[in-house]
């Protein structure tokens, strides 16, 4: 009986132990969020005023004639870039992807932590102590729901520019692709 007495009260000093490092993550991520939706602003701002902006160095290589005469190797070559392009896509993605996750799963650790105390609290009779504990555990829960719905919203946008780009760019590598081959044809003749 007492190791599970003693085991308890482990879990219970653990779970408390953690509760101000995930208020400060959450912290974290939420400055992690006001700084990407300025740079969300401003993606915004270039794409609406220079449309093409992001996409303009992807094309200029996919443009680029190249001398080579076999049709894999300029395959190859145009789908290297597609990649690159696709790499760069999936980095800026990853940021907000991790806080979509991390931010309601920190804010259910925290609201969860103060509940022990505010149970103990009320079996005790202690409605104050109650009250407080219940304030923390919802302002976390809040908090990381806010987190998550941001990035949430920052990358579903970013996730439908990212496909555009991505259609304008296989269009042109298909359009290039053909125009090698045609060239390739009309030199062999």
């Amino acid at each position: 009986m007492e190791i599970f007495q003693f085991l308890e009260k482990a879990l219970y000093l653990l779970s408390k132990l953690f509760f101000y490092p995930v208020i400060i993550c959450l912290f974290i991520l939420l400055g992690y969020v006001f700084v990407a939706i300025g740079g969300f602003a401003k993606e915004a701002y270039i794409r609406w005023r220079h449309p093409g902006h992001y996409i303009k160095p992807f094309l200029t290589a996919l443009q680029t004639e190249r001398e080579s005469t076999l049709e894999d190797e300029y395959e190859a070559y145009l789908d290297n870039i597609l990649i690159e392009s696709k790499k760069k896509n999936n980095y800026k993605l990853s940021a907000a992807r991790y806080c979509v996750k991390m931010g309601p799963t920190l804010g259910l650790i925290g609201t969860l932590t103060p509940m022990a105390n505010a149970l103990a609290g009320l079996s005790t009779g202690d409605l104050s102590a109650l009250s407080g504990q219940m304030i923390s555990a919802f302002s976390t829960t809040v908090l990381g729901l806010i987190v998550g719905g941001i990035a949430f919203t920052l990358a579903h946008v970013q996730l439908k520019w990212q496909h555009q780009d991505e259609l304008i760019l296989n269009n042109e590598a298909d359009r290039q692709f053909f125009k090698f081959k045609k060239r390739v044809l009309h030199e062999a003749e």
